[in-house]
């Protein structure tokens, strides 16, 4: 059977994963990229005797060297085996996509491009003739639509037919071509285009000099090129003009009948995007997504409960062995991980599927903007903010986007606050279930009002300031429910192969301390915590617990006191556990991010003086909810 590499590119916005859903559906690996901290996706497919191992890269609009995002693919491309690339395009802004194309011809590399988004560019009166553009380019063009599969037969099929493209190029200045000749004389041997590294010695790319004989040959291009003294803009801008050239022969703009009224997505915008409307519809979707993560999270939980008590009663009456005690334990806490935390964890990642699918989380990300600089960090910091409500892990490398070290480390230090899916299933299934509804929103009031004090406390010590922030507006879409699942679920997975087995695993340790009556040496250390925390002594092993991965506090509060909390602790003290449970890092693995991201003295420090912190607020919260509850 052969095998065969395909990189996926592509813009922003375009619909890759969306492509590589449909091509192989949820069975993809998400995992860093070899030497980097980039994210990337990996799927294997078998389509007409040929095993097609996909790889996902980050959306650019360049090829080049300036951020990791760019590095990654550059070196995707040009210095790993990848045998074709699939190049995806949206359909109703060509130009922009065909910089890129054009960077891939230059290297030689078969390409089939997608040509997504067609529907939604007629509807706008664009229309892209995908054989002219197949015989300008040389290369195959396949229009698709992969919410409704459609085309990606004929792209595989494409794909596996793949040849050498035609020889298109970029013809630039006769000084430039003069110094590529020359560049291009003196290269020896090279795996790509003699000319392509050539022009990338030209854009003053410092991975391709290896390939030159002598380094004084690029002194000696750049006196030919006494007129072109930024001769890697000039390149550019000649590149950007070809594809606009293309792109006016390909596409035909067919006149559209004027509506009196404004279009929808105009209205929706000029909504979002007031001062005073935007603010306040922002402030309801949290809202909403509270509100919906709260009571149909708590259905779910009773749901699951139920199903999973009735599961344990054979367990429940099995004996009291130690293997029994041992399979009842681990049993138990599993069972509480399901209960506790899948359900708020599944909806989170499938609302925040939903948002990204409509094109609402872009617009919110903009309309936080103004409340990101008044805590004097840059709108770009929104990013990893929003992440971080997925999961820590990808937040912190996300901080990369931010061009200040000071703005690095200031971002970084809030994810000891904002609450990921973990943290949001102790607050909604604990705090709130166990609780009340109102104890789970004093929990994320208390949070955010010392995530406030805390930020305006490391801005004054870093002495930070807001920058503005450039974003890609996607339309608005209808959401596919079927794609968001499948979103949700390669999300979510790490919960299901990773958390599951430790929740089990953590079920096994406790019942083995209690069988050998060793809790309490591992608790009396502690007792001074959980004394000012106003919370009983075996309370501190969900706590230790929780560092390990935060999803098994919940689930270990459960084992440790049983499923009768309320019997085992007031609302106080089930609110108190809720404040100390969620503020700090959030767990080991988030941790060994932060070291790579900041060093091990920063993030050590980051650890305790979070920890610290975290244990104050949640010390002065119960004091002062002393006096209401």
């Amino acid at each position: 059977m052969r095998e065969t590499r395909v990189l996926l590119i592509g813009q922003p916005n375009v619909g890759k994963s969306s492509l590589l859903n449909a091509l192989v559906g949820s069975r993809v690996i998400v995992s860093d990229y070899p030497g980097t901290t980039v994210e990337v996706t990996r799927a294997d497919k078998v389509y007409s005797d040929t095993r097609i191992a996909f790889l996902d890269t980050p959306g650019l609009y360049s090829i080049s060297d300036r951020s990791e995002e760019e590095k990654l693919t550059e070196r995707a491309l040009f210095e790993e085996r990848s045998d074709s690339v699939i190049l995806v395009v949206d359909a109703s802004a060509l130009e922009r996509s065909l910089y890129l194309a054009l960077q891939i011809l230059e290297a030689g590399k078969p390409m089939v491009i997608a040509l997504n988004f067609v529907e939604e560019a007629a509807a706008k009166g664009i229309t892209v003739d995908p054989e002219r553009l197949e015989g300008i380019l040389g290369v195959p063009v396949v229009p698709i639509n992969p919410l409704k599969k459609t085309g990606i037969d004929r792209l595989l099929d494409a794909l596996v037919r793949l040849e050498t493209p035609a020889p298109f190029e970029v013809r630039y200045d006769d000084h430039i071509e003069q110094a590529i000749d020359l560049l291009s004389s003196r290269i020896a041997e090279s795996p790509l285009p003699r000319r392509f590294v050539a022009i990338r010695i030209l854009e003053m790319d410092s991975d391709f000099y290896p390939y030159l004989e002598a380094d004084a040959a690029i002194d000696e291009a750049h006196e030919r090129l006494l007129d072109h003294p930024r001769v890697e803009e000039d390149i550019s801008i000649t590149r950007y003009g070809t594809a606009s050239f293309i792109a006016e022969k390909v596409t035909q703009i067919l006149h559209v009948e004027r509506r009196e009224k404004v279009p929808l997505q105009e209205r929706f915008d000029s909504f979002f995007f007031h001062r005073i409307t935007g603010t306040l519809a922002t402030w309801a979707i949290l809202l909403g997504i509270f509100a919906l993560l709260l009571y149909l999270g708590s259905a779910m939980q009773d749901l699951l409960l139920g199903a999973t008590e009735r599961l344990l009663e054979p367990l429940a009456s099995s004996g009291g062995s130690i293997v029994s005690t041992i399979l009842i334990q681990a049993a138990s806490g599993v069972a509480a991980g399901v209960s506790i935390a899948l359900p708020y964890v599944f909806l989170f990642y499938f609302i925040l599927g939903f948002l990204e699918d409509v094109g609402l989380l872009t617009r919110l990300i903009v309309t936080m903007e103004g409340f990101l600089k008044r805590l004097g960090l840059p709108g770009k910091a929104f990013i990893p903010l929003a992440l971080g409500l997925g999961c820590t892990v990808p937040a912190v490398r996300a901080t990369r986007v931010l061009s200040s070290e000071k703005s690095k480390r200031y971002t970084a230090s809030l994810f000891v606050f904002v609450p990921c899916s973990s943290r949001i299933a102790i607050i909604m299934g604990v705090v709130g279930y166990y609780g009340s509804k109102a104890l789970a929103f004093y929990v994320l009031a208390t949070s955010f009002l010392a995530a406030s004090v805390w930020a305006l406390c490391v801005r004054r010590l870093l002495r930070t300031r807001g920058d503005p922030l450039l974003l890609q507006l996607p339309p608005y879409r209808r959401p596919i429910i079927g794609n968001i699942l499948t979103k949700s679920w390669i999300r979510m997975r790490d919960f299901v192969y990773i958390v599951i087995p430790l929740l089990a695993v953590g079920g096994i340790l406790y019942a083995i301390l209690e069988r050998f009556d060793m809790t309490w040496t591992l608790v009396r250390p502690f007792a001074p915590i959980t004394a000012w925390l106003g919370l009983p002594e075996k309370t501190i092993v969900p706590l230790i617990f929780g560092f390990l991965q935060k999803d098994l506090s919940g689930a270990m509060l459960v084992s440790v006191l049983g499923s009768d909390l309320p019997s085992q602790l007031t609302s106080l003290q089930i609110y108190t556990f809720g404040v100390a449970a969620t503020i700090g890092v959030p767990c080991i693995i988030a941790l060994g991010m932060f070291i790579k991201e900041l060093g091990y003295r920063s993030a050590l420090l980051l650890l305790v003086g979070s920890a610290a912190y975290g244990l104050v607020v949640a010390g002065l919260a119960q004091r002062i909810a002393s006096l209401f509850l």
